[in-house]
């Protein structure tokens, strides 16, 4: 395809995913420096595509995707000449894809789920590869060889306190109990930590606080440590991941961040 000026991208959930999709989005800029991109996304990732959006310099729609009829709707007041859906699982996303008003459409053809059959040309899903490899597929079907790493700095400017460790216990999405650490884990690294004189800070979202404040009562030296779970904005979490002399976290959205941020991270 030719002539490419307005591109949609469709990514409904996942922080950590919506993260990854800042590279693609730079990658698309690179190679197509005039084009015009809006970016769809649900309410879980709305946020976090608001900042890439400050970083990129494109277009934000938040879809009501528990009401597929109004979000369709809304994705027919535009046109495009390509539409690319990230979305690697959700049938949701293929539906909401087949009524864009696209003159190509490129999304995942993910096993056994039979949502390929909607795109004019669909990508072979691998749980072989890193993600980000994975969107940099769909890109290539519209000629770009992607090779950006994902980056949401948005010029913050925050003074580095290398006594503080932000330490992230929560993963999120489907079989997240996957990805625990058992607790008495965390107990130890945070009782080590504090006992080499850092100071800890646990985050977590609104549901994680209650978790967080029990392993906080687990650990020995309580003063030095700050339970934010559920208290801070994307922004000041991102603030607070950019003051760590350390980010320790599980496989899950402020892990991505970490990485995009530039952190010192262990995951």
């Amino acid at each position: 395809i030719t002539n490419i000026e307005k591109i949609a991208l469709l990514k409904t959930a996942a922080i950590g995913d919506t993260v990854l999709l800042s590279a693609v989005i730079k990658d698309i800029k690179e190679n197509i420096p005039e084009s015009e991109i809006t970016l769809f996304t649900g309410s879980s990732n709305y946020e976090i595509a608001k900042i890439i959006a400050e970083v990129c310099n494109i277009d934000v729609v938040k879809l009501p995707v528990k009401n597929p009829l109004k979000a369709i709707g809304l994705i027919k007041q535009y046109k495009f000449d390509v539409w690319l859906d990230f979305g690697s699982w959700p049938r949701l996303d293929a539906l909401l894809s087949y009524f864009s008003d696209a003159d190509f459409k490129v999304g995942f053809k993910t096993k056994n789920q039979y949502r390929h059959y909607v795109y004019d040309v669909s990508v072979e899903h691998s749980g072989g590869v890193h993600e980000i490899y994975n969107y940099r597929n769909i890109v290539k079907q519209i000629g770009i060889e992607g090779s950006n790493l994902p980056s949401i700095d948005i010029g913050l400017a925050c003074d580095k306190n290398e006594r503080l460790i932000t330490v992230h216990m929560f993963p999120g999405g489907s079989k997240s109990y996957l990805k625990e650490w058992p607790e008495t884990h965390w107990v130890q690294l945070i009782d080590y930590l504090t006992s080499k004189g850092y100071s800890i800070a646990l985050t977590g979202a609104k549901v994680d606080k209650e978790c967080a404040l029990y392993i906080y009562n687990l650990c020995k030296k309580k003063n030095s440590i700050t339970v934010v779970a559920g208290e801070l904005s994307l922004k000041d979490v991102i603030g607070l991941l950019k003051k760590s002399s350390l980010v320790v976290s599980v496989n899950t959205g402020i892990m991505h961040l970490a990485s995009a941020l530039n952190c010192n991270l262990v995951a």
